[in-house]
């Protein structure tokens, strides 16, 4: 599984490195909210905060961004009196943007896709921490709307697919136009 993982960071830098190459970096923000956790086989994980840092590369085709990202979130659910078991997530990868086009100049809609690299890591009360890589897929659909000539407010929500820890998540941050 490391040697997949390590693939994937690989591809993902040149992939990254192409798209900048090509064009310069459109944007750069953070978003911060709320995500839903659906862990198979344990029917308490409870529902906590999601932080993340991205970037959008433009792309030679209208209305399509290439938009890196890195995401945490940690869930810690009490079991019993005495125990509690901990979930972490770090999620790095990339999604393919699609602005809606619209009248607006200021009101952005979008829908994307991708997929990223999970770093989950489970630990229990009294039990050493369990930790592997798994990849995973999501979508999700938000807008942008401009506050300011260089920043946007950004509203989205996420469903991220990952073999047993499946999650959705609505998030809001800002975006700095380069």
């Amino acid at each position: 599984m490391k040697k997949l993982f390590l693939l994937v960071a690989v591809c993902g830098v040149f992939v990254s490195a192409n798209a900048f190459a090509q064009s310069p970096v459109k944007a750069i923000g953070f978003e911060a909210g709320y995500v839903s956790p659906d862990i198979n086989n344990f029917e308490q994980a409870e529902n906590t905060w999601v932080a993340g840092v991205f970037m959008d590369f433009g792309l030679p085709m209208a209305n399509l961004l290439i938009n890196p990202f890195v995401n945490y979130w940690e869930s810690t659910t009490e079991v019993d009196p005495t125990t509690d078991v901990s979930l972490r997530d770090v999620s790095v990868g990339a999604n393919v943007k699609f602005a809606i086009p619209t009248a607006s100049v200021k009101f952005q809609p979008f829908l994307a896709g991708g997929l990223a690299v999970h770093m989950l890591n489970a630990e229990a009360t009294g039990a050493p921490s369990d930790g592997e890589n798994k990849i995973g897929f999501q979508g999700g659909a938000g807008f942008k709307v401009g506050v300011s000539e260089r920043t946007s407010a950004i509203a989205s929500g996420w469903y991220n697919i990952v073999e047993d820890v499946n999650n959705w998540s609505l998030r809001a941050g800002l975006c700095f136009n380069l």
